[in-house]
């Protein structure tokens, strides 16, 4: 007859050395190692534990008590991470399998037991959930959630290195609170890194959970502590590692979040180079200041890592509370959250003049390839910035450019003012440098590339602003090479989804991103900006087509790089701004 679990009564494997529902210890007689199925997959298992050695992968369809292997999901320096199908309880769940050359280490396997019980006693919403552990002649399993998505070091690739200081704060806030819990409950990871964290969007926003909570206790002081699979680790090692692993405690996990905080900061860990130039480093050299590298950096987030880095414990937050409060003052909050209870109005008067339409928060297709993206709501300008309201600018501010292409700065003006009868046409002959000149003294700013994708798509995927019908001349101003723009608004059959005009034709419209392709396929998918690159050689990005392009140039998904002091009769811009006022 199946045993049952003494505390939730679940139906126990046979060889279960815990309850997989709710990990309190199995009891009953002494049980067998893990059987392998006798499925064909297993069977090729079974003959290679058989022999000398273990095959470098469980093949697909091996059983290991109640999980069945149904794929690799990744894999690393300790070992394989698989997908499987618990079949008792009809669930997906994730096997982190260590690598035969550390599940066959007696010191390793004793360790792995042991951790394996302090970490099933504690459990957080913040942390990747373990269910179970397997242990057989040549396996060393952890069972955990599976978490979709991807990893922190990852998403920080995406966004070329520097992550947005609201992402790092929400990112950074959830692992503290999910450290503080563990290190009250007496649990100390040793091993955190952007690797460790992972991400994924849950409701349009970024959420994190962090795992592989005592994996490097396991592995301290084995031959994999000397291997090239350690190089990660050593990025990130607190000097009492470095110098005496064992004495490691809480605080040596709040330097490797310093480390961590670091890097997300400034695309780069405070030391990089060898293995032991690393580790010499961290408990020897001071690390350069976060703003050397990225001078935006709030003073008091650069007093925060610089702390948490440093040399002695006693020096660095006493905790990850005391961390986490100091993180959430030096990075303040941002907008509120887009389904806040109080509705925002549709339309809005903006300071400099014109009306400001509502783009709600959420996601929606952006590409060909419609890659769902999520950005916050906001106000984004009914009609390009007109002549008009940029002589107003011009006027009150004496703004002139120096650069080498100054020569052409509204070159269309007569005597400093807009052509007669032209005043509500759509201002051209304006560099991406004098179009954010004019948003700051408005105010507001210019909207991203996916910001304006969605302003022109909405949520429905659609080609053209209008709809999926190929454009008309009702529709918009363009392939009319000869005879120039034509006032805004003049195109209401043109309209987006949310009743934004003229984001098709008439003139091509700057916005924030860097133009690069790589970045607008496979970029981050919240919120995603690229910000001016010094090297950059492909220019900045203009949308919506013009007058004097096809109908090509009028999909929602069509897109130009040009350099940013570029000024040209077809080039204008609009502006926008957060919900809450000003440029966020």
């Amino acid at each position: 007859m199946p045993e049952t679990c003494a505390s939730c009564g679940a139906t126990l494997a046979s060889d279960a050395r815990f309850c997989h529902r709710c990990g309190v210890p199995a009891t009953g007689p002494a049980r067998a190692p893990t059987e392998i199925a006798s499925t064909e997959p297993a069977n090729i298992l079974g003959d290679a534990m058989r022999g000398s050695l273990p095959p470098p992968h469980l093949p697909e369809g091996t059983t290991l008590g109640v999980y069945r292997i149904e794929s690799v999901l990744g894999e690393g320096g300790m070992g394989v991470v698989y997908r499987a199908r618990d079949l008792a309880l009809g669930r997906d769940v994730a096997l982190k399998c260590l690598h035969a050359n550390l599940a066959s280490d007696p010191e390793v396997r004793r360790r792995f037991v042991r951790e394996a019980r302090v970490l099933r006693s504690w459990r957080h919403p913040g942390a990747v959930a373990i269910f179970d552990f397997l242990e057989h002649s040549h396996v060393l399993a952890i069972v955990m959630e599976v978490v979709d998505g991807e990893n922190l070091a990852q998403h920080l690739a995406r966004w070329r290195g520097k992550m947005p200081f609201d992402q790092i704060r929400t990112v950074m806030a959830e692992v503290l609170l999910a450290m503080d819990d563990a290190h009250q409950s007496g649990v100390v990871h040793r091993d955190l890194k952007p690797d460790n964290v992972l991400v994924r969007l849950e409701n349009g926003r970024l959420r994190s959970k962090i795992a592989d909570f005592g994996i490097a206790k396991v592995v301290e002081g084995t031959t994999y502590t000397v291997s090239g699979a350690l190089l990660g680790t050593c990025r990130y090692m607190s000097p009492e590692q470095v110098k005496t692993p064992s004495l490691a405690d809480h605080r040596s996990d709040i330097y490797s979040l310093g480390v961590t905080l670091y890097e997300l900061v400034t695309g780069r860990v405070p030391f990089d180079g060898s293995h032991f130039s690393v580790m010499m480093a961290h408990v020897t050299n001071s690390p350069r200041a976060p703003s050397k590298l990225r001078p935006d950096v709030p003073p008091a987030l650069e007093r925060l890592i610089l702390d948490a880095l440093a040399k002695s414990p006693d020096k660095r937050p006493p905790s990850c509370t005391a961390f986490r409060e100091r993180l959430l003052d030096a990075i303040p909050a941002g907008a509120p959250d887009d389904r806040a209870s109080s509705p925002l109005p549709d339309l809005i008067e903006s300071d400099a003049g014109g009306e400001m339409v509502l783009v709600g928060g959420g996601a929606f297709a952006m590409g060909s390839a419609k890659r769902e993206i999520h950005v916050d709501a906001l106000y984004v300008g009914r009609t390009p910035v007109t002549n008009a309201e940029f002589a107003m600018f011009v006027d009150a501010t004496a703004y002139r450019p120096t650069d080498a292409g100054a020569k052409r700065f509204l070159a269309h003006f007569r005597n400093g003012k807009p052509p007669k009868g032209e005043e509500r046409h759509p201002v051209v002959y304006v560099s991406w440098f004098d179009a954010r000149a004019y948003a700051a003294w408005a105010g507001q700013r210019l909207l991203t590339e996916a910001e304006w994708e969605k302003a022109a798509r909405g949520t429905d995927g659609r080609r053209y602003p209008w709809g999926r019908i190929e454009p008309k001349a009702t529709h918009a101003n363009f392939g009319r090479s000869h005879d120039g723009t034509t006032p805004v608004g003049s195109f209401p059959e043109g309209a987006s989804p949310y009743g934004i005009l003229d984001l098709a034709g008439n003139v091509w419209e700057w916005c924030e991103d860097v133009f690069d392709e790589d970045f607008y396929v496979n970029g981050p998918t919240v919120n995603p900006r690229l910000g001016l690159a010094p090297k950059n050689k492909s220019g900045h990005v203009m949308r919506g087509g013009s007058f004097v392009y096809d109908a090509r140039a009028l999909r929602t998904y069509a897109r130009v790089g040009f350099d940013p002091h570029y000024r040209f009769a077809e080039g204008g811009f609009r502006c926008a701004r957060g919900v809450t006022g000003g440029r966020k």
